[in-house]
């Protein structure tokens, strides 16, 4: 099935926001940003089809941007908790749009939580612990810290060449599940492999589990 292709607003311009908007144009969404200053609408240009100069704090601006009708917005406006809290009320009240903001800081994100968006995030907090678990597990692509700790890493096969999944059990030995694997040799993963498939040493598998769980492995 393919991706939805979604309408997303971005409010706030400026190095996070427009990075995070050029990306889901990359990505093939539609987005729509807006931002206060001129010198960030005109950046911003370069890269987006549609970006306003207009101020999200007063909510009949965002109605006569058609924010209700979009899919997400995400809200990444500074270090002004005040300017983020009034802009992320101001789309509750619109209704529509799942929510997505930025914090500047932990007790901003307690607030935002508070208020039931759909995602609160402090970026320099989630990329300095993603760090610490890339550095004690190297192989690390990925950590969801919101579904307890759960890690996404690549892991080259060496001691276990010759064995099936089912023989290594590693659902029921370690909770960890295999997503794919990359054969040696090859450049595409076959995802969801059979139980059944043989493992040759230079096989990439991508497996999902505990961060803590992993470190137990000797593959």
């Amino acid at each position: 099935m393919a991706e939805k292709k979604m309408e997303i607003g971005v409010i706030g311009l400026g190095k996070f926001g427009l990075r995070m908007a050029s990306t889901l144009v990359s990505l093939g969404h539609t987005v729509l940003g807006i931002d206060m200053s001129e010198a960030r609408v005109q950046r911003a240009e370069e890269a987006l089809d549609t970006v306003y100069k207009a101020d999200a704090t007063n909510i009949a601006v965002l109605r006569s941007l058609h924010v209700q009708d979009l899919d997400w917005v995400v809200i990444s406006v500074g270090q002004s908790v005040e300017q983020s809290l009034s802009i992320t009320l101001n789309v509750q009240e619109l209704g529509g749009p799942k929510i997505w903001v930025k914090a500047s800081n932990e007790e901003h994100k307690k607030i935002l939580q508070r208020l039931h968006v759909t995602r609160a995030m402090v970026p320099e907090t989630e990329a300095a612990v993603m760090a610490a678990h890339q550095l004690t597990h190297p192989g690390m692509l990925d950590l969801i810290p919101k579904y307890g700790g759960i890690a996404i890493q690549e892991l080259r096969v060496e001691q276990w060449d010759g064995k099936t999944l089912v023989e290594l059990n590693l659902m029921q030995k370690y909770g960890v599940m295999v997503m794919g694997i990359r054969p040696a040799g090859k450049n595409e993963f076959v995802f969801v492999p059979p139980a059944m498939t043989e493992l040759r040493k230079g096989d990439a598998l991508v497996v999902a589990g505990k961060a803590d769980s992993m470190s137990q492995l000797n593959p």
